[in-house]
């Protein structure tokens, strides 16, 4: 643009002197024929004084106008330094001295104009960091250092994280650069907080038997979180889920469970909860807790659920076999109460009927009946004994198994 403006001046001073020759030359001839020799030479002193005006103020308003559009161009270009929203200063490269700053600038880090003219670029970093942007300084040469992350100072003393970008611009003998700084702090700090929540993530995962899995209503996607191949086999090649068709629940427990999942859509239900059998890679079927939180969007539509599957096989299995106890010992309660009681009840009567009997024959034959009754109570506390032994080697196998 400059380079235009002045090609431009050229050309007009070039043509305002081509005419200006060509009208004195034209006098010239006119005054050779009319004039006497002694005010043709005097006519000639004129012509050259006037041309010499003429020039002068040609040269005086080009430079003029040269200068003016200089000015507004500067002026443009300091109100755009002023007013950008980031934060700008201008850094002598030998000696690492602030020359200006803008608005934002003052804005970020605290300090006013005067106080940062009176700075260098070490006074807004960190000690640590003195060293490093020496280097990083001197490494760049003549090209524009790339951008970097950097540890800055505020006035207050809190330091947080800026990118800054570096553009060379020959102001000083040694150069200068304009330096953007982009607070990155927040970014930064958000990451930091990201990492740690994933490291939680990743701790309470292998600390639990969960596995934490995240549903796309839209694109009907299922996407498994760290720990869903481990506990259940699969590979991670094998194919995706179909989470709708739930193909892997056990039929028996399927339509239960797509009922629940229904009732995110129908009833705008926020929380899933389901207990059901989930097939393995091996064939076999665990015991599960599923739990589901739904987000909706702004129209009240489900959008994405995520959820936690419990591996609670051992614990229904455990629930499993203290029922199966508990059926065992009603049948030794009923037992106790008739197969032991009956012969007990006949072992009291007859010993009833000896000591009432006045008979040897008769106490004999009771006697028989009394033999009779106690192999019968010992049949029965056989039994007993038996299926309470059945019992507890059962629980053994299976936690064993």
């Amino acid at each position: 643009m400059k380079n235009l403006s002045l090609l431009k001046i050229i050309v007009f001073y070039l043509l305002i002197g081509i005419t200006a020759l060509l009208i004195g030359h034209g006098l010239i001839d006119w005054a050779s024929v009319v004039l006497v020799h002694n005010t043709l030479l005097n006519f000639h002193v004129l012509l050259d004084l006037i041309f010499m005006v003429i020039g002068a103020v040609i040269i005086f308003f080009s430079i003029r106008f040269y200068q003016k559009n200089q000015e507004t161009t500067e002026l443009n270009y300091q109100r755009l330094f002023n007013t950008s929203p980031i934060a700008i200063y201008v850094m002598a490269k030998g000696n690492f001295k602030i020359l200006s700053v803008n608005k934002a600038m003052k804005k970020l880090y605290g300090y006013t104009t005067q106080e940062f003219l009176q700075m260098t670029t070490f006074d807004i970093r960190p000690e640590e960091e003195h060293e490093r942007i020496r280097n990083f300084m001197n490494h760049c040469g003549e090209a524009d250092p790339e951008s970097e992350i950097w540890l800055h100072r505020k006035k207050n003393g809190e330091c947080f994280y800026v990118k800054t970008t570096f553009h060379r611009i020959p102001l000083l003998k040694d150069g200068a650069y304009v330096v953007m700084v982009v607070d990155i702090d927040k970014s930064i700090k958000d990451e930091k907080k990201i990492s740690d929540l994933l490291h939680l993530y990743e701790t309470v995962s292998h600390a639990t038997n969960d596995v934490i899995w995240d549903y796309d209503f839209v694109a009907d996607q299922l996407k498994w979180m760290q720990g869903y191949n481990e506990t259940y086999g699969y590979s991670k090649d094998s194919s995706p889920d179909i989470f709708r068709a739930m193909q892997k629940i056990h039929p028996d427990d399927r339509v239960l469970v797509m009922e629940s999942f229904k009732n995110i859509i129908t009833d705008k239900q926020k929380y899933f909860f389901a207990e059901y059998r989930y097939r393995c890679a091996d064939g076999s079927f665990k015991y599960i807790r599923d739990r589901g939180y739904a987000i909706f969007d702004q129209h009240g539509e489900p959008v994405r659920m995520i959820g936690a599957m419990q591996d609670i096989d051992k614990q229904k299995k455990y629930e499993q076999q203290l029922l199966s106890q508990n059926e065992q010992l009603k049948e030794i309660a009923w037992l106790n109460s008739h197969q032991v009681r009956r012969p007990l009840s006949n072992i009291l009567a007859l010993i009833s009927l000896i000591k009432d009997s006045p008979g040897n024959q008769d106490v004999l034959e009771l006697i028989d009946f009394l033999a009779v009754s106690s192999k019968e109570l010992d049949d029965a506390v056989i039994m007993i004994n038996k299926q309470t032994m059945e019992g507890k080697a059962a629980q053994l196998s299976e936690d064993v198994a």
